[in-house]
């Protein structure tokens, strides 16, 4: 009768964490609503970009992932298309990508080492259609004040629900 007294077993993930978040298709109108500018779409990738407090945000979309190379779509990579988008000066930036389908190939991008540092952040997610949530495998370190940026896009750039990491 009284079912909410229960603790509820421990989920066993299989990543190191996620978030909580709304269905995949509707990344594109939160891009459109926190104004990110579209840098590149083909039939593989879609590339947006905003400046928000001196940081340059990159969310990279992965529709199809064959042939993806990681190292293609960051800011460095970008440069010269962003630049040309965003004029104002920046200190830092922050490369978000999201793989749409959860196959192999895709956790084990998301698993890749990263160099995260006072000035650039970098983190790779991977959507769960099932549960509807983003998962990630590598950390975030909240440590540096860049942490605060990265938790404005993931909360009004990619709509995450909650950022309480499971």
């Amino acid at each position: 009768m009284f079912n909410f007294f229960k603790k509820q077993p421990k989920e066993i993930l299989d990543c190191l964490g996620y978030f909580e978040i709304k269905p995949y298709h509707y990344f594109e109108s939160n891009m459109t609503y926190a104004k990110n500018d579209l840098v590149l779409k083909n039939e593989f990738v879609k590339v947006y970009t905003r400046l928000y407090k001196s940081t340059i945000f990159v969310f990279t979309f992965v529709e199809n992932e064959k042939g993806f190379k990681k190292d293609q779509y960051n800011y460095e990579a970008l440069k010269d298309k962003i630049d040309a988008i965003i004029t104002e000066e920046h200190k830092a930036v922050i490369n978000l990508i999201v793989f749409k389908n959860n196959t192999e190939e895709t956790v084990k991008i998301a698993k890749e080492t990263v160099v995260n540092t006072k000035k650039e952040f970098n983190q790779t997610f991977v959507y769960d259609a099932e549960k509807i949530r983003l998962k990630y495998y590598r950390p975030v370190p909240s440590f540096y004040s860049l942490y605060n940026h990265y938790a404005e896009a993931m909360m009004f750039d990619l709509g995450a629900i909650d950022l309480e990491a499971r």
